[in-house]
């Protein structure tokens, strides 16, 4: 049995996969499985034949078997995550996810790794990730990082997981499965799309603490390929990490104490409390990057 089983969602985007699979590849414990789940795209078309990770005997390609009416009613990367727990496909006592436009960091399995050998009996633990955006021209841009910082659950009365927390940080026990009810893990209803991973967390969150894990394991990509948030939006996305990265250059010039300004400071709080809000923060988002674009076109 291998320490972690990591099950990669791959559909149409092969140079981003191919990243994808150098960053488990890269990994500096080597005691893992990898399950590469492709939707038929890539697999039909011969293009694991040449992908020098599948001759690795820890990775598995699976050609999924989901249909055009699952594409259209169900939210398909759960069902992927559900199939491969309802076949019996995982061999891992750890399980961890990778989506085809998402990477890990090298250190990603040691840091779950130490963490369970310290903290025995530990079902659910989370790192800290980078947010970036790729463009059409290829270039990056950081979004934000999302930071593993303290546990997660109501079971223990911590802080929120829904809309705080990515699912490329997360790492659960496999045994953690049989807790749930049911064999629908990941929640398949096309209505909780854009947070399918947030809703799965906060169910595991009710049962178990999600422990922090103090290391950055990985970058969440949103590229012009992807789905949900990801290529329709990609613009939009490159405005707000121009706005963020504008808010951060003027911190350091408005800062040289080290000190954020009051200002500031009101401004994040204004900011944390409206996220409680999902809709109003939403609009509250879209006013501000408003203006940033046309303080940018009449400067």
């Amino acid at each position: 049995m291998p320490f972690f089983t990591c099950i990669i969602l791959s559909h149409n985007k092969p140079v981003h996969l191919l990243e994808a699979l150098d960053s488990v590849m890269a990994q500096t414990f080597a005691d893992w499985e990898a399950i590469v789940f492709d939707s038929g795209t890539l697999h039909d078309q011969g293009f694991f034949d040449t992908v020098p990770a599948m001759k690795d005997p820890r990775v598995r390609l699976v050609r999924s078997w989901e249909t055009d009416e699952l594409r259209k009613t169900r939210t398909i990367a759960s069902w992927c995550f559900n199939e491969c727990f309802r076949k019996d496909l995982v061999r891992g006592k750890f399980v961890t996810y990778l989506c085809d436009d998402d990477r890990f960091y090298p250190n990603a399995f040691a840091a779950f790794h130490r963490h369970a050998e310290d903290n025995p009996g530990v079902l659910a633990m989370y790192g800290s990730i980078d947010m970036t955006v790729i463009n059409l021209r290829g270039e990056r841009h950081f979004l934000k990082e999302l930071r593993a910082e303290v546990p997660r659950g109501s079971c223990c009365l911590r802080a929120p997981i829904d809309g705080h927390v990515d699912y490329l940080q997360l790492c659960h026990h496999v045994d953690l499965m049989r807790l749930l009810p049911g064999d629908e893990y990941w929640p398949e209803d096309r209505q909780v799309i854009r947070h399918a991973d947030g809703v799965f967390m906060e169910t595991i969150g009710k049962l178990v603490p999600i422990q922090p894990v103090a290391a950055k394991i990985g970058e969440n990509r949103k590229v012009p390929s992807s789905l949900n948030d990801g290529g329709d939006r990609i613009d939009l996305l490159e405005e707000i990490c121009h706005a963020y990265a504008e808010n951060r250059r003027l911190k350091e010039i408005l800062s040289p104490d080290g000190q954020v300004p009051v200002r500031y400071r009101i401004a994040d709080h204004v900011n944390a409390a409206l996220k409680r809000f999902p809709r109003l923060h939403e609009i509250g988002r879209k006013m501000v990057l408003a203006g940033v674009r046309h303080w940018r076109r009449t400067a």
